[in-house]
């Protein structure tokens, strides 16, 4: 059964989504998270969250498997999940490297939109 929270954010999907099970980064600053993808669609995706405080903007999702970072906002958010909306994404050109690499990766996508 969904919640209310759940719903309401199904009502204004502009982008169908796709269920999947990997481990992404949220990466706020120098800081970097696990997180588990619960869907992910073009426009963004569901993430499982563990006891962290996620900011409203400007986090990243650097998703390895797919090779691709996204500057996010919080559209929606749970107990334990939260639903981020895709502000600008780019490929990735080479491996994540764990919450070091995702920390990086990050921080050069950050001064490639700084820098447009």
């Amino acid at each position: 059964m969904r919640s209310d929270v759940e719903s309401r954010a199904l009502e204004q999907r502009a982008h169908a989504r796709t269920p999947t099970k990997r481990k992404a980064y949220l990466v706020e600053g120098r800081k970097a998270w696990k997180c588990s993808l619960i869907d992910i669609a073009d426009g963004g995706a569901r993430v499982s969250l563990t006891d962290m405080g996620l900011p409203e903007e400007g986090i990243f999702l650097v998703d390895s498997i797919a090779k691709r970072v996204h500057l996010t906002r919080v559209v929606w958010r749970s107990q334990r999940e939260a639903g981020l909306q895709f502000i600008e994404s780019e490929a990735l050109d080479g491996p994540a490297g764990g919450k070091d690499g995702a920390v990086t990766i990050a921080t050069r996508f950050a001064w490639r939109l700084n820098g447009a």
